[in-house]
This record gives C-alpha cells, sequence and structure tokens, in this order.
C-alpha cells in the first residue's frame, strides 16, 4: 500500500466521526449508543519525537569492487623446448608404495612464493648447448684467421723474398750481358738468329722476375690492405653475434620469474613441449602484495571523486575494513553504463585479501558540518519530494522539506525546518497530516547519529598503510582503461 493511499484511508477514517451526525439526520434515525461511541474522537497513537539536531554528515558511496593485482603476468617459453623440471619447492609430500613411505618434494605450482631471477621452469637445454658449441668453434676459425692476416709476414719470410729478389736481379744481369753479347755475333754470324732471339727471351724473363720479386717484399713490407683487414673483421663480428645469439637462447631455457610473486596457476607438466609462436602459456603469477579495488562509479560524481581519496575497503572474513586510496581515475566514461572506472590501492602485505575476490568500498564524495540534521526514518517521500512530521500541540503536521547528503543514517535538512523543532523518528508511515498522538521523547537525535569519523570503527588502527602508489612517486589520471 502507498503513502497516499495510506493517507487517504486515514482522512476518511478521521473524517466519519463528523460524517455520521450527518448522516443520522438525513435518515430521520434517532442517535443510539453505537453512534455516540463512533463518533468519539480516536485516540492518540504513541510516537518518537525528538528536535532537529545539529552534526556533521560525511556522505558516502558504498560501491561493489573486484580486485586486481598490482602486476600479474603469463609465463611463457621464448623457445621451443620440452620441459625438463620444475625447480623443487620446499613442501614435501609423503606416501606410501610397496609397503614404504616415501618423500617428494612438490615441484613449484601454485600458491608458491618465488623471488626475482628464481628459475621457474628449465626447458631441455641439449639442443641449444650443441648450437653453441658450434657456434664457438666458428668464431674461434674467423678469430684466428684475422690474427694471421694482421701478423702478416715474419722477419725471416722478408729476409727470403729480399735474397729472393737479389738472385733475380743476378741471372736479370746475366741475361743482359748474354744478350749484349749476342747483339755484337749476331752480324758476324757467330750465332744464329734463333741462338739470339731464346737469348733476348731469356733477358726479359729474368727482367720480368726481378719485377716480381720485387713486388713481393713490396708487399710483405707493406703489410695487408684494408679491404682484407674490414672482411676478416666483418667475419669475427658476424661469428660473435651467432655466439650471442647462441648463448641467449641457452640461457632461455630457464625461464626466471622477472618480480617477487606469487604462483596463480600453472599449465603444463614435466615433459610437455612448449613453443614461442604459437605461445603456450606455462603458468600465470602475480604480485599480491599491492592489490586495486576496482569500483564503477557514477558519471555525475566525475568531478566530486579525487586522486587520494582514503576509502575504506570491507570484506567477509575480514573484522575491520582496511584503508584504501584512489589512485587511478579513467579518463573516458563508458557510453553504455554512464559510469567512469576507479581504482582503490590497497596495502596488502599481510596476505588479508586475495586477487579476484570481492569487496565493498566506501568512497567519501563530501561532508557538511554543524548542519540541521533528522534521523532517516524521520523523513518520508511522496512522489519523490521529501517531506517529515512536525509535532506541535499533541498533533503532527506533515512539512515539506529539502535534504542534503546522507550518511546512512541522518538526512542533512537544508530547508523546511529549523533545529529545535520536534518531529516525528519512529512509524512515521502511520501518520497523516494533522493526527493526533501522544509524544514519546526519544532523548535527542544522538541516538539515531552515527559517531563521528574519528569515533568509527574504519578510523580506528589501520591493519596496514596505504602504499604511496601502486607503481609510481605520485598517483595520476590514466590514461587508458583501467
Amino acid at each position: 500500500m502507498t503513502r497516499n493511499r495510506r493517507d487517504l484511508l486515514y482522512r476518511l477514517a478521521f473524517a466519519a466521526p463528523l460524517l455520521l451526525p450527518a448522516l443520522v439526520l438525513a435518515t430521520g434515525c434517532g442517535r443510539t449508543g453505537a453512534t455516540e461511541r463512533a463518533a468519539a474522537p480516536p485516540a492518540p497513537i504513541r510516537v518518537e519525537v525528538a528536535p532537529v539536531g545539529r552534526a556533521s554528515v560525511r556522505e558516502e558511496l558504498d560501491l561493489v569492487g573486484t580486485l586486481i593485482p598490482l602486476r600479474a603476468t603469463t609465463i611463457v617459453s621464448e623457445v621451443d623446448g620440452r620441459i625438463a623440471s620444475f625447480p623443487a619447492s620446499e613442501r614435501i609430500i609423503e606416501y606410501e608404495e610397496a609397503g614404504q613411505m616415501k618423500r617428494q618434494a612438490l615441484g613449484l605450482d601454485l600458491g608458491h612464493p618465488v623471488r626475482a631471477g628464481e628459475v621457474l621452469v628449465q626447458i631441455e637445454p641439449a639442443d641449444f648447448e650443441l648450437a653453441l658449441r658450434t657456434a664457438n668453434a666458428e668464431y674461434e676459425l674467423a678469430r684466428r684467421n684475422l690474427d694471421h692476416l694482421l701478423a702478416w709476414k715474419r722477419p725471416e719470410e722478408i729476409a727470403r723474398l729480399e735474397a729472393m729478389l737479389e738472385e733475380a736481379r743476378a741471372a736479370a744481369d746475366r741475361a743482359a750481358a748474354d744478350l749484349r753479347r749476342s747483339e755484337r755475333l749476331l752480324p758476324t754470324r757467330a750465332v744464329s738468329q734463333g741462338q739470339f732471339d731464346e737469348t733476348a727471351a731469356a733477358a726479359r724473363m729474368a727482367a720480368a722476375a726481378v719485377k716480381q720479386a720485387e713486388a713481393a717484399l713490396a708487399m710483405a713490407e707493406a703489410g695487408p690492405m684494408p679491404e682484407e683487414v674490414a672482411v676478416a673483421e666483418a667475419q669475427v663480428t658476424a661469428a660473435a653475434a651467432r655466439v650471442a645469439v647462441q648463448q641467449e637462447k641457452l640461457d632461455k631455457t630457464a625461464v626466471r620469474a622477472p618480480y617477487d610473486a606469487v604462483i596463480a596457476d600453472r599449465f603444463v607438466d614435466v615433459g610437455e613441449r612448449v613453443t614461442a609462436m604459437p605461445r603456450v602459456e606455462i603458468m600465470q603469477i602475480i604480485d599480491p602484495q599491492v592489490l586495486f579495488a576496482q569500483v564503477t562509479v557514477a558519471e555525475r560524481y566525475q568531478g566530486v571523486v579525487k586522486l587520494g581519496d582514503v576509502a575504506a575497503v570491507a570484506s567477509d572474513g575480514l573484522p575491520t575494513p582496511l584503508p584504501g586510496r584512489v589512485d587511478l581515475i579513467n579518463a573516458k566514461i563508458d557510453p553504455e553504463t554512464r559510469t567512469f572506472r576507479v581504482r582503490v590501492t590497497i596495502d596488502n602485505r599481510r596476505r588479508m585479501l586475495k586477487a579476484g575476490g570481492f569487496v565493498r568500498v566506501a568512497l567519501p564524495v563530501g561532508s557538511a558540518a554543524d548542519v540541521p540534521v533528522v534521523p532517516v526514518d524521520a523523513v518520508v517521500f511522496s512522489e519523490g519530494r521529501p517531506a517529515v512530521f512536525v509535532y506541535e500541540a499533541g498533533r503532527v503536521g506533515r512539512v515539506p522539506v529539502e535534504v542534503g547528503m546522507s550518511d546512512g543514517q541522518v538526512y542533512e535538512i537544508l530547508t523546511g525546518v529549523e533545529p529545535g523543532r520536534e518531529v516525528a523518528v519512529r512509524r512515521t508511515s502511520l501518520l497523516a497530516d494533522g493526527l493526533p498522538v501522544t509524544p514519546v521523547r526519544a532523548g535527542g537525535l544522538s541516538q539515531f547519529s552515527r559517531p563521528p569519523a574519528a569515533q568509527r570503527n574504519e578510523s580506528a588502527e589501520p591493519a596496514a598503510t596505504i602504499p604511496t602508489s601502486a607503481s609510481g612517486p605520485a598517483p595520476a589520471h590514466e590514461g587508458g582503461t583501467p
């Protein structure tokens, strides 16, 4: 039954005794004892009343959010191969086999903490070790070739070339003398033309041998050509790069943790083959020391929620709420829901919360000090318009009011009633304008309002401190989507 219908029924009930005499006169009937009892006014109902007080109001948004870790990483292998092993953890299982009790260390699996740089999984390294040895051999050969080229000719070799040059010059001198003698004898026909030609050819060959010996000696003394050195050096550099590549591949067979974390899941086991492309997921790790409570806030609060706002984060199983702070605010409003996402940072070093869980976030959006307030039960709404029932001279009267902030216990009264006036604070659904009541003083407004934040449980000594920042020295608006 709506309040409008209840008000109508109350008005009809209170108007009935006034209408009865007129109806009796109209029908010509005499007054009886029954009608006299019906005409008597109804007994006033007992209603608790309290004066409008003054208090401080702190309005909060009650939001439901999801906990996400500061960092979450899916571990994959950058090389192809078979999983050789997972490092043993400190956790031991015992089981019976063939009548004997055996102990076995568990390999790293979900829930195990790991340190940055610690090996998470070992890929079979044999093929990569062989490739590295081959690359090292190629590098050694290229380096020796370069060393030989740079060493060039030893002093003994240069001396030998000088001796060969002297020998060639001596042979050339003999051939030249023979040629001159043949030239003198040819006109007298002491030598034939054929002999002369052979002598001339021998002289030319001797002169060519001298030039060849001179060139060999000059090359030995000059050293290798720059182009030859450059080619040899490039071969050494390429061989060293191949060694580095193979060493990196070998190093990647030991997949290591990128940061201190906890293993959240493991997807493969020893003996299974993993590949870099297509990617095969090995495990997932998370950093649970800092969690984000991600909540959605209505668009109308976009200018109210600010970076650095302190919130209270509650969850099932927590004895008291944990403090959190707004460190990320999305710069984009979802066009479908007309909300924007906010992330509240929570210090979780005591591991009181788990990633993926639901939490309730109380986010302050406004406060007012020393303002007129009434309990929330004192305010009634009719067609969305708030009002209170003011008690005066044995009756209550409906007075429209304008309400402001509310902390769930009291409403701020902007206009309508002044502090000190008494209003009904209980059973307001039974009241109607002008209804006689018997007041029961509630003893003031204090019993209906919450204590200041400094006295509430959520303001007690916090279980953990709020981190300075989730990922840096100063929080900032998030450029993308949280």
